[in-house]
Parts: structure tokens; C-alpha cells; sequence
């Protein structure tokens, strides 16, 4: 069972009720025959080992945006190195502690010179994924503009292209949080997140979604992304509930994913669509 990565936008089809932060929540479809696997994201790259929680299928193109996000508000993901996905070798701690990259995709960038600034953090965390640890990475930065309604990929390279050593993750034995906050009051660009229930409604039509609710894609599942409040006042507040409403097909991970222990430099940030032309 391959889990991909979508590269391209066809078309937004459906708007659902505002979630309780007052986001605009929206279910995406994405163009056919755009996927890949997921280490295309970061290809390129040689790290030890990788981490994500989302679930994205080939054959089955939606995932969901979050939009409307205010400036100081917050999203989080809780990730621990001990985690195993099936998607990705497990990582072995006792040979890497070093978090080196973030993989992030936003949704309907704005171009310049809409201010489009963003700010992540590092923080190590409790078991529940509380921040609760020490600051292990700060960074300003400005996701680069892909095209209108277009996703785009960008990748936080905590080693500065191979210069600087990566995030030292020993303090908290690989369980941290990112922390994402938007610093614009555009409402700009989207958080993407994964999607079930539109999977799941489309089965009949679209084969490949009717993976979904098969090992390992099940769902409800344990989350870890989490609205974490305003910046610098964080705590882990609500899940975001999937489209279907979280009963009966539980809450959404963003698409994020973390390479450690990088022997390579980082490549620039760019369109997925740019990514697809250069590994197609």
C-alpha cells in the first residue's frame, strides 16, 4: 500500500461549518495522477530517518484546509522519535538525536508584497505533548508564493545548509513539539491538513480511497496536531475535526513531516508542482 503526496490543485468543491477557532474549514481535491511517494518532499536529502502522522493516499486526492488563521494564533504537532508509522523506518534513538529539517505545505499563498510571515518553534515536550521543555529552534520566514489557490512546500533546514549542527534533541529524548504561528493578519496562507471522510464518501468513484479505513489508515486515530493558542501563552487546546465530524471519523494531521540526522544540505523551498518536474 503506497501512501503519496499530492503535487497540484484542481479544485476546492466544498465548504464546510466553521470550526470553533471561527476558520474557515475546506475540503480540496486534487489533480489525478499527481501523487508520489512521500519521499519526494524531501529527495534529494539523506537523513537517518524520517517522521509524519498524515494519512495521504494514491487514488485518492483530497486532503483539507484550514484558513482564516489570525496573526499570533498557533498549531502544533506533537512528535516523539519513538513513534512508528508505517510508512517510515522506525528512528533509532540511541544513534540520532538531532532534528535537522521540517517539511511544512501550506495552501494559497499570497503573492508579494502581502506580508506572508510565519514564525516556528521547537519545544521540548511532555508525554501528553505539552510544551514543558527547553526552546530548541526558532525561525522566522516567509513561505515562498507558488500560485493562486496552489500549494506550497517549504523546508525549515535547521543546519543552514549543512553548515551548523541540527537541533539537539537529547534534552528531550526525541519528544517535542513544532510550533507553527502565523505573525500576518492576511488570514494567509492555509494549513493543510489530511483528510477521511471525503475519502471515505468517494470510495465508489475513486477505488483508491477505499484503502482508507483498512491497516493502517484507520480512523478515529491518535492525533497529534493540536490549535496550541496564542503565541508564547501555548497549551494543547482542540483537534481538528475532520469534515464528517470527529464521531465518526475523528480529528486531522497536518502535513508536516521531520527528517534528523541529515548528511546532505537542503534544497530550496518550492511549488509542488516545481517538485514534481524536478523528480517526475
Amino acid at each position: 500500500m503506497k501512501r503519496g503526496i499530492f503535487l497540484i490543485t484542481l479544485h476546492i468543491f466544498l465548504l464546510a461549518a466553521r470550526p470553533a477557532g471561527g476558520w474557515g474549514i475546506d475540503a480540496v481535491q486534487l489533480k489525478p495522477g499527481w501523487a508520489d511517494d512521500p519521499d519526494a518532499a524531501l529527495a534529494g536529502l539523506s537523513v537517518s530517518c524520517m517522521l509524519s502522522y498524515y494519512y495521504l493516499l494514491d487514488g485518492c486526492p483530497y486532503v483539507t484546509v484550514l484558513e482564516d488563521i489570525q496573526a499570533d494564533q498557533s498549531f502544533g504537532m506533537h512528535f516523539n522519535m519513538a513513534d512508528s508509522v508505517y510508512w517510515y523506518a522506525q528512528c533509532d534513538t540511541a544513534a540520532c538525536l538531532t532534528l535537522d529539517i521540517i517539511d511544512l505545505v501550506f495552501f494559497d499563498v499570497l503573492a508579494p508584497p502581502a506580508d506572508q510571515g510565519m514564525n516556528i518553534k521547537v519545544v521540548g515536550a511532555d508525554p501528553d505533548g505539552e510544551p514543558s521543555g527547553d526552546l530548541l529552534g526558532n525561525r522566522d520566514f516567509e513561505p515562498s508564493y507558488g500560485e493562486p489557490g496552489g500549494f506550497t512546500s517549504i523546508e525549515i533546514d535547521f543546519t543552514n545548509g549543512g553548515t551548523e549542527t541540527g537541533l539537539d534533541l537529547s534534552g528531550c529524548g526525541g519528544n517535542f513539539v513544532v510550533l507553527l504561528t502565523w505573525k500576518n493578519d492576511s488570514g494567509h496562507p492555509g494549513l493543510v491538513l489530511d483528510n477521511i471522510s471525503t475519502c471515505v464518501d468517494s470510495c465508489p468513484v475513486e477505488p483508491g480511497c477505499c484503502e482508507m479505513g483498512l491497516h493502517p489508515y484507520l480512523y478515529p486515530r491518535a492525533i497529534h496536531t493540536y490549535y496550541y493558542g496564542t503565541e508564547w501563552s501555548w497549551s494543547k487546546q482542540d483537534s481538528i475535526c475532520d469534515i464528517g465530524g470527529c464521531e465518526s471519523f475523528g480529528c486531522l494531521e497536518a502535513l508536516w513531516t521531520c527528517g534528523f540526522c541529515m548528511e546532505s544540505s537542503a534544497t530550496e523551498p518550492a511549488t509542488w508542482g516545481g517538485i514534481k518536474a524536478m523528480y517526475k
